[in-house]
């Protein structure tokens, strides 16, 4: 029965000097979530809100509200959308609208109980109109006990079984139901693009993927240490990229093989430090791909005090072989969070498939806990030809665009 959606942003409206840049941008971002999915839309953008409808302007069947709710539901900037009907801006169209669709929305209600308790919701965004919000409200709560009988509904406030919301505008009046939380947040494109190291563990794709959230595309660098480690921990990487990129125009995923480094590292090195110097490796060849891909930041899955390599101190070492700002989103959370984040997410029973990585290979039993700079710096150089080996390593990456 519907043939619009009306979409709503939160932190987009904040924007007061460029929010038609974000808008744009929102809008360019569900065109492409819904083109990937086969559905083409039109898309209209009014004060505080962007409509969607078909160039036929007809109904959206079962089959698409699902597609495009599926979609919707995966755009960030989108606060939330409700499938609804579009009048003009008047009480005879938008009682025309209450009197099309309250039987069939109350239907299914009326078959599971004798009473349905429900209330209208009405925002009256053009003050000329003639009726405040409240009556507004008045008028189609009295249409909805003259459709359905009075004795079948009863106004509910607080906790309803159903709410008819109702938008009157100055160009037009919108009918709704349900609305659907979508991913909320920024618009991914509408900050700098980044780099990712990920990896096929638990942390990095919800890093990922709260960093997509402030706006940021996200490609993805990740390492693996063939032979010592197999290649089948490139295709787990791929496939957790792969759900990623649901949540944007699809990232590019780069893989590096870094076991020639590694292993200067344990033939050269005291091995309390490997995993620290290992990391460092991978925060130097990460700023090389930024350089050549004109990315703007390094994103990691890392924490505080999780792992050894995870303690203030040894990150602070650790970021200043970047030349790039290091931003670390889960920062603030615990594992419990993030594994929450990563079932939603669907990366999960990816991340828990048991594949040995590069981090593991060479491992040290005691890794240090509280690294000086000075010591570590101490430490390099010790390793013959380091640069050479980096830039060996770097010249080595495997680009995979078709994820």
């Amino acid at each position: 029965m519907f043939n619009h959606i009306v979409c709503r942003y939160n932190e987009i409206a904040t924007k007061s000097g460029n929010r038609s840049v974000f808008e744009r941008r929102l809008i360019d971002n569900m065109r492409m979530l819904c083109l990937r999915a086969g559905i083409r839309l039109k898309f209209a953008r009014m004060r505080g809100r962007i409509l969607i409808y078909r160039e036929e302007n007809s109904e959206f069947t079962e089959e698409e509200r699902e597609k495009i709710t599926s979609c919707l539901k995966k755009c960030f900037g989108l606060d939330s959308f409700s499938f609804c009907l579009e009048g003009t801006p008047d009480m005879k169209s938008v009682m025309e609208m209450v009197e099309k669709t309250v039987p069939a929305a109350f239907a299914p209600l009326l078959e599971k109980k004798d009473t349905v308790e429900f209330r209208t919701r009405a925002r009256r965004s053009d003050k000329s109109f003639p009726l405040t919000s409240r009556e507004i409200e008045i008028e189609a709560a009295t249409k909805i006990e003259e459709l359905i009988g009075a004795g079948h509904v009863k106004v509910n406030l607080t906790n309803p079984d159903i709410t008819l919301g109702l938008e009157v505008r100055e160009k037009n009046s919108i009918l709704f139901y349900d609305s659907v939380k979508s991913a909320g947040g920024l618009p991914v494109g509408s900050n700098a693009p980044v780099l990712a190291l990920l990896s096929g563990g638990i942390d990095s794709p919800v890093a990922c993927h709260m960093i997509m959230g402030r706006g940021c595309h996200v490609n993805f660098l990740t390492f693996h240490s063939y032979p010592y480690t197999p290649t089948e921990t490139v295709g787990k990487v791929r496939r957790i990229a792969t759900l990623l990129n649901r949540w944007q125009a699809p990232g590019t995923l780069y893989a590096c093989n870094i076991s020639e480094v590694q292993k200067l590292i344990r033939d050269h090195c005291d091995p309390r430090y490997r995993t620290v110097l290992y990391r460092r490796m991978m925060m130097r060849i990460a700023s090389m791909v930024c350089r050549e891909k004109k990315l703007h930041a390094v994103v990691t899955g890392e924490s505080v005090g999780q792992v050894a390599s995870q303690t203030v101190e040894n990150l602070s070492v650790i970021e200043k072989a970047s030349d790039y700002p290091i931003l670390r989103p889960l920062c603030g959370l615990d594992k419990n969070e993030t594994i929450r984040r990563a079932v939603e997410l669907e990366t999960f029973p990816v991340s828990i498939e048991p594949m040995p990585d590069s981090c593991t290979v060479f491992a040290p039993p005691s890794p240090v806990l509280h690294a000086k700079l000075h010591t570590v710096e101490f430490e390099e150089s010790k390793i013959p030809d380091m640069n050479s080996a980096l830039e060996k390593a770097f010249q080595s990456i495997e680009s995979f665009s078709d994820i």
